[in-house]
């Protein structure tokens, strides 16, 4: 059995996909790499059968989104360490994910934020550990930089596939944290996220409005619900002003309070001490465990 599972999920970007799969075959622990395949048709597949047949490739010949895609994923991986990098993205370091599996030191760390910078934008890692020493927490980590201890994937349910595109993180954190595990800041090399052109920014915006009002709907509760509702809507629309699509923010934001009428079923709210650490966190972490695991139920 590998140390650590690599998992890549990917549509239609077969050149960076390249530099992907190349920097999780050059880790320096045991490393099994998984690459799920949305259904592209710019010849990714061919290109992993025939440049890394090494890797374990899993095709689906409709697309179904990448939430759906990363559940595959980690049920398919044997390790019990899943590492998830987007496409777009390469492992620098050879020694990122050994980093990451020592950051799994204490039994109330269920994920690890692994730092990484999105090039191009700033050349500062996001979520980077203040102090090589002692235990740090964030509310939540980012898909294309994160490490999932995999039985905590699966006690916690995984990613809820019915957001499809955008903030599952948020959602599967906070579930996380109600069942008693942490997302740890780590402390290792950066990822180097190169935010790909081919991105949709449109349907991002979308799915990122509507998620953020059902993600508040699932998991909080009342009234602090409707009060994070109208804070991710008044952020919403000031973000979709300033990046100048306000009607594709406005758009996802009445999909968001439609959905939570039809899906009302899936609201299970965590305890209200459970939500105050979240926020904490969200709002001014990193924090160190002590100052939170008061307020976990015990492991």
């Amino acid at each position: 059995m590998s140390e650590i599972t690599a998992l890549i999920t990917t549509r239609n970007r077969r050149d960076e996909l390249r530099g992907a799969i190349a920097s999780a075959l050059e880790q320096t622990c045991d490393v099994e790499v998984i690459v799920v395949d949305d259904a592209s048709t710019d010849g990714t597949v061919e290109l992993v059968e025939r440049e890394f047949p090494e890797v374990v490739l899993l095709r689906s010949e409709a697309p179904r989104g990448y939430i759906v895609q990363r559940n595959r994923g980690v049920r398919s991986a044997t390790a019990p360490v899943v590492a998830i990098i987007d496409d777009d993205a390469v492992l620098q370091s050879p020694r990122t994910l050994e980093q990451a599996l020592a950051d799994f030191d204490d039994p109330r760390i269920g994920a690890v934020a692994i730092p990484h910078i999105d090039i191009g934008r700033s050349a500062t890692p996001r979520l980077s550990a203040p102090t090589p020493d002692g235990i740090f927490l964030t509310s939540e980590f980012t898909g294309t930089a994160s490490a999932i201890r995999r039985d905590v994937f699966a006690a916690v349910g995984g990613f809820r596939e019915s957001m499809f595109h955008q903030a599952e993180e948020r959602d599967f954190c906070l579930r996380m944290l109600e069942a008693g595990w942490v997302v740890r800041v780590g402390r290792g090399d950066p990822i180097h996220h190169y935010l790909s052109p081919a991105r949709d920014l449109r349907r991002m915006d979308l799915f990122g409005r509507r998620n953020a009002i059902l993600c508040a709907w699932y998991n909080e509760p009342l009234p602090e619900a409707f009060v994070r509702m109208a804070e991710m809507s008044a952020l919403g629309v000031v973000s979709g002003v300033r990046v100048g699509r306000p009607l594709n923010a406005l758009r996802g934001l009445a999909l968001g309070y439609r959905d939570c009428w039809r899906q009302r079923a899936e609201r299970k709210p965590v305890r209200r001490r459970v939500n105050r650490a979240f926020r904490r966190l969200w709002k001014q972490g990193p924090l160190p465990l002590a100052e939170i695991e008061p307020l976990l139920a015990a492991r």
